[in-house]
């Protein structure tokens, strides 16, 4: 695997630290006058969003190089600061003798011996580890769990297709992630504790498809995710599903597994691609026009820098698209292709946590829906080797109300394409192309599972453009039922199928034309 360090940063560093340990006196005090010129208002206790001094001292010089260098967390008040003076910041921060030392003494290494934090050969936290900008101070609301579904069939009404039925098929679902139609019709559903589910003729097999891999739950965002078919289903059967694999123990990594179908379980499975990426989120898969897979992998949502600034690192696989060759080898032709320092398997980057990764068959390009925290998700048109910007440009705030960046954009990274403010914590989508309900035909249809952090508010958002894909107008479809929409899919049928996210109250929801008045 190519290296996880920034290159440039880790060669600022090699041809500093020698001049700094031959002049370690005068780095020393003219590190501090810039701590103090610079940082010491918000370090010094006068932000409480901003770590304190001390624990900036534990940190690795290279790591604070990074964050004051030009695409560094802490780029504003870096760009004020020459290399020189980054380094010589970095050496009085992480170098300062305390009684009874040296200032000789080797530049401190980030401290591993933390075996919940830590993984031997893995250069940033292992499991997150929650920062100050992410706790609100307000009071917490109470839960409020959304009603539960019944099986059943309800009338519904919608701006342009009026006349609507809505069949709650299945109920007992766990936390369903993902959905495939088989070309039978019967639906396969992923759960995230890792079981596959089918339903045959609108009847959920009770009993899980055996085949499966085991499957590494360390909370909401890993587990079970997503499921798709060949191109070439018809034919070879092959069939690919998206999970952590358990991994050091006690934790996971994202992996694809493929195996055959043979029309009641899964057969001559095996993981074709397996990254070694820790603490990384949801994952979606979906087949190109040009017959390879592209899979999305999501970087932490909450924690440290160190942690959200892994969907920058372009050796590292969280908060990136991948483009594979169906046996999960790197097509030749990808943007960073023997690119040194960047993982090759890259597609895009700069991404926070993908939910939703659906083909336009208008323009054959693919989309995706991106949570960002509090307001700032995101729906991006993915292009070759773009940098989308998380988490050095977004339009939402952390959880304690901050702002992200306090300019949304900078040269060199993709806006997106359009923005949620407040959020409506986008799931699965799909583009209608049925004939079913004519007047939807090209609208994008979008799993949300709750708008601005409130309970009980999740629906089916319905997006209509214009023949240059601008947004016309947008609908919330199925607000009623108060649930989380998790995953939406065109069935063969020309209906569509949503899945809730309701943990074991979960449902999977048919929405087709109703009976004609008088019929």
């Amino acid at each position: 695997m190519p290296g996880r360090r920034t290159p440039t940063a880790a060669a600022l560093l090699i041809l500093g630290w020698t001049t700094l340990a031959a002049g370690a006196t005068h780095a020393q005090k003219s590190g501090q006058q810039l701590y103090e010129q610079n940082c010491a208002a918000c370090h010094e206790g006068g932000d409480e969003t901003a770590p304190e001094r001390k624990s900036l001292a534990t940190l690795s010089p290279e790591r604070i190089v990074q964050a004051l260098s030009p695409g560094g967390l802490m780029a504003g008040p870096g760009g004020r600061l020459g290399s020189d003076d980054r380094l010589a910041l970095a050496a009085f921060l992480t170098r300062t003798p305390q009684p009874g030392a040296t200032a000789s003494r080797e530049p401190p290494r980030d401290d591993r011996s933390n075996p919940d934090l830590y993984v031997e050969g893995i250069p940033y936290p292992a499991r997150r580890i929650a920062d100050p900008r992410d706790r609100a101070e307000a009071r917490r609301a109470p839960a409020w769990p959304a009603p539960s579904l019944e099986k059943g069939v309800f009338k519904a009404e919608s701006w342009e297709e009026r006349n609507l039925q809505i069949t709650v098929m299945a109920t007992g679902l766990s936390s369903p992630r993902g959905i495939e139609f088989l070309p039978s019709g019967d639906m396969l559903i992923t759960e995230r504790a890792g079981a596959l589910r089918i339903l045959r003729d609108g009847v959920l097999d009770p009993e899980p498809v055996k085949g499966t891999p085991a499957v590494a739950v360390l909370g909401t965002g890993t587990g079970f995710m997503d499921i798709a078919l060949h191109p070439g289903f018809r034919e070879n059967g092959l069939i690919y599903l998206s999970y952590h694999k358990p991994a050091f123990g006690k934790f996971g990594v994202n992996a694809i597994f493929r195996g055959r179908w043979n029309g009641r379980e899964i057969v001559e499975g095996h993981d074709i691609f397996l990254s070694d990426d820790l603490d990384a989120l949801y994952s979606r898969l979906h087949f190109g026009p040009d017959g390879k897979l592209y899979a999305t992998i999501g970087c932490p949502g909450v924690g440290t820098d160190e942690s959200i600034s892994r969907a920058q690192d372009t050796g590292d696989y969280a908060g990136k698209t991948l483009r594979l060759n169906d046996d999960g080898t790197t097509p030749a032709d990808n943007p960073f292709a023997g690119v040194k320092g960047y993982n090759p398997e890259i597609y895009t980057l700069g991404h926070r946590v993908n939910l939703g990764l659906a083909l336009n068959p208008w323009t054959k390009e693919f989309w995706v829906s991106e949570h960002g925290p509090q307001g700032g998700d995101e729906i991006n048109i993915l292009q070759p080797g773009l940098n989308y910007g998380w988490p050095v440009i977004s339009d939402g705030r952390y959880y304690s109300g901050r702002k992200v960046s306090e300019a949304p954009y900078r040269e060199g990274m993709t806006r997106p394409h359009i923005s949620y403010v407040p959020s409506i914590a986008p799931g699965g989508m799909v583009f209608y192309t049925g004939d079913r309900f004519p007047a939807w035909k090209g609208n994008l249809f979008v799993g949300s599972m709750r708008m601005s952090n409130a309970p009980r508010t999740g629906h089916l958002e319905r997006i209509v453009f214009n023949d240059k894909w601008e947004v016309v107008r947008s609908e919330m479809l199925l607000a009623d039922f108060h649930q989380r929409i998790r995953d939406v899919e065109q069935g063969p049928d020309g209906a569509l199928y949503v899945i809730t996210d309701e943990g074991t109250s979960s449902v999977v929801m048919k929405i087709e034309p109703g009976a004609a008045a008088g019929g």
